[in-house]
């Protein structure tokens, strides 16, 4: 693999980093959106890096070529070559290649199921020191109007709400649609969260029983009321939600919360 190789790594790095920000919202599916203008900025280095190797070589500025040939004769004379990097080094270029082939999609029911990862509760000391822990207006509605809750946010209150204000309340969920992993009853509306990039995020999701269960990996806004627990929300494990209405939605461009 010579320079010019190597340059053109940096180049379609670059570009892929571009094409998966710039002009389409491609990069939301790995990162959160704050993230754009960094890979942005990393993407005009990397193109122009490359750039600049390919142009030093082509002009000879990057090698002085009567050494690299002497190097050459002498390692032939040995039966080995240090003057080029092992030819499965051009395996590097398949990687890059397949991002402009096949992007990778944003996590989704897979994810859930194989690696059984959910958030949970805040510690109790955080709860009960929290005056007030949520920001999602449900407080504000009317008796009668329905309000849009991230899933996360309806799994918070459902968890730690003592005054149970969800009771009786008809909200809103969007999300996409996880078999029950153990083959019990039911299907689970999901919404993943991160803090930072997809290696990192964390699930959340609501049982829903009374209606069949939909293609996997399908996005549904539904609407209904929480069904409420006996006991402790602390020690409630599985969120379910009684659904009144619900409808397919197409795949947000932002896929997480």
């Amino acid at each position: 693999m010579n320079r010019i190789a190597q340059g053109l790594t940096l180049v379609l790095l670059g570009a892929a980093a571009l094409t998966s920000t710039v002009p389409t919202d491609l990069y939301l599916n790995w990162v959160k959106a704050g993230f754009g203008p960094f890979l942005i900025a990393a993407g005009v280095v990397m193109v122009v890096l490359g750039v600049l190797v390919i142009a030093s070589e082509l002009r000879g500025e990057g090698h002085d070529a009567e050494e690299a040939d002497e190097g050459s004769e002498h390692a032939e004379h040995h039966g080995h070559d240090h003057a080029r990097a092992p030819r499965v080094a051009w395996l590097l270029l398949l990687p890059v290649i397949a991002v402009f082939v096949v992007a990778p999609p944003a996590l989704g029911a897979y994810t859930v199921e194989s690696t059984g990862a959910s958030s949970g509760p805040p510690p109790k000391t955080e709860r009960s020191t929290s005056s007030s822990p949520f920001g999602d207006g449900l407080e504000e509605a009317g008796p009668n109007e329905v309000t849009r809750l991230a899933i996360r946010e309806f799994v918070l209150r459902a968890w730690i709400d003592e005054e149970r204000e969800l009771a009786g309340r008809r909200v809103e969920l969007v999300g996409f649609a996880v078999p029950e992993e153990e083959g019990g009853e039911g299907w689970y509306l999901a919404r993943l969260q991160m803090s930072c990039c997809a290696a990192d995020a964390v699930v959340n999701k609501v049982l829903i029983t009374d209606r069949p269960a939909p293609e996997t990996d399908t996005w549904w806004r539904v609407r209904g009321t929480w069904v409420e627990p006996e006991g402790d929300l602390y020690d409630v494990s599985r969120h379910e939600f009684s659904v009144d209405e619900m409808e397919a939605v197409t795949d947000p461009p932002d896929p997480y919360e």
